[in-house]
């Protein structure tokens, strides 16, 4: 134990010699000294003490008026006060007994001023928990990663009960877009006893994504054995739902760009790009793609002729027939477009690799670049390639003149089972009335 500030509030000599020597016996205190109330209280302002002696005799101090006075300070008034009484050969200095009473007196107020500190510890945790709780998503796990506690603010923001979150793990609310290796830092890292902060997507009851920004800290024993996690969260859902939306009307408007230079290379119109991309959107949503599924074709489907940048001029501009090896050599802009993005991670830009490699194929399996057929083209390719043939019959091209609608549709239909998937042509017939209206609004005079 550190050594205690002891004050010694005298006036006499010999009282102050007696009690000084007593002391330091033991060396278990610092001992500092004043000769009336004023001098003490200015003591009082230099340093925390743990006891007063006073002596109650001397005709200098009035032991009641500097008592009241140092209670009624601001400064450690809760602190002991021992009173010395007078000390003559009639009433001899008893130096055990005033000992003893002097640790008993250091104890008491030690230990007082201890309970003092873990009460006002209490309550101000209970006014951060308070606080916590109001703004933040907070969850507690045992040692396994099971849920134990959830506040209230929790099960609002992820729409599941208490009792359906506690006891189990938390990839109840995970998303399955967040990659594996997010968690895997995560659990290297508060395993090996430090605290993890991240933003993580995760998916509530009703399936729709919240964003939060995690600190997940364990809780060490006397031990230092992982006990618990505690897990606080704030959530910026909207903060970034708008941020991605913002990425995400960047990356279609550099992908329709894109889409266009590829058509501007052919001489084409850049609303045939616009118009493949709204009529994927419409036979996406008709088939029951999912909306992540639906807006990456409406996005993506504009690349699907991106690697026709790369063919030479004289095969892509020429207004005859291709030769075989010229055709040949056409086909291979499937094959660049999907060198030009199927490096990339982006969601985006791995549909678009897709769309640009297997918008070619056919359902029976006699297109290129592989001769894949059927349900292993993607259902992205297949669509593409509906909407891709239908606006390029319809339009007038260097080489052609458009075809009629009627014209289109029987070709449509007799192409169905053969060049393209059945399904997505009923759901062309099914939905023409909207496809001619989207290519109406979106074709000029």
């Amino acid at each position: 134990m550190d050594k205690q500030n002891i004050l010694i509030i005298d006036d006499d000599n010999k009282s102050i010699h007696l009690v000084t020597s007593a002391l330091n016996i033991s060396n278990l205190y610092n001992i500092h000294f004043a000769i009336n109330a004023k001098n003490g209280i200015e003591q009082l302002e230099l340093r925390e003490h743990s006891l007063i002696i006073l002596d109650v005799n001397s005709p200098q101090l009035d032991a009641n008026e500097t008592v009241k006075i140092i209670k009624n300070s601001s400064l450690q008034n809760q602190i002991p006060i021992i009173f010395l009484s007078e000390i003559s050969p009639a009433k001899p200095f008893r130096k055990e007994e005033f000992l003893r009473k002097v640790k008993r007196n250091i104890k008491l107020y030690l230990s007082r001023k201890k309970q003092i500190e873990i009460d006002d510890t209490k309550i101000l945790l209970e006014q951060y928990k308070i606080a916590t709780d109001a703004g933040s998503l907070v969850s507690k796990t045992d040692a396994r990663g099971i849920i134990t506690y959830v506040n209230d603010r929790f099960c609002e923001v992820s729409k599941y009960s208490r009792e359906e979150l506690i006891g189990n793990p938390h990839n109840i609310t995970r998303s399955p877009d967040v990659s594996k290796d997010t968690f895997k830092d995560l659990w290297e890292t508060i395993l090996a006893k430090e605290t993890w902060k991240g933003t993580i997507k995760n998916r509530a009851k009703d399936g729709s994504p919240y964003y939060v920004e995690s600190t997940v800290m364990p809780i060490l024993n006397a031990n230092d054995e992982i006990v618990t996690y505690i897990s606080i969260r704030t959530d910026i859902t909207s903060r970034e739902i708008t941020l991605r939306e913002g990425i995400l009307s960047s990356q279609k408007e550099i992908l329709n760009t894109l889409g266009e230079l590829g058509e501007w290379r052919s001489k084409e119109t850049g609303e045939h790009v616009t118009r493949v991309s709204l009529f994927s959107e419409m036979l996406a949503k008709a088939y029951d793609c999912s909306e992540e599924e639906i807006q990456l074709i409406k996005m993506a489907s504009p690349m699907h002729d991106i690697g026709k940048v790369i063919i030479p001029d004289n095969i892509l501009l020429k207004p005859g027939k291709l030769t075989k090896e010229e055709s040949l050599v056409m086909q291979n802009h499937t094959l660049y477009g999907w060198e030009i993005f199927n490096k990339s991670k982006n969601a985006l830009l791995q549909a678009a690799a897709l769309i640009a490699h297997q918008h070619h194929e056919r359902w029976d399996g006699t297109g290129y670049p592989r001769g894949i057929g059927g349900e292993d083209i993607h259902v992205f390719g297949r669509i593409t390639a509906v909407a891709d043939v239908f606006d390029a019959l319809t339009q007038e091209r260097a080489y052609k003149k458009a075809w009629s609608l009627e014209k289109t549709l029987d070709f449509m239909k007799d192409e169905s089972g053969k060049a393209f998937d059945p399904k997505i042509i009923d759901l062309l017939l099914e939905n023409i009335d909207e496809i001619i209206e989207i290519k109406t609004l979106h074709t000029k005079e």
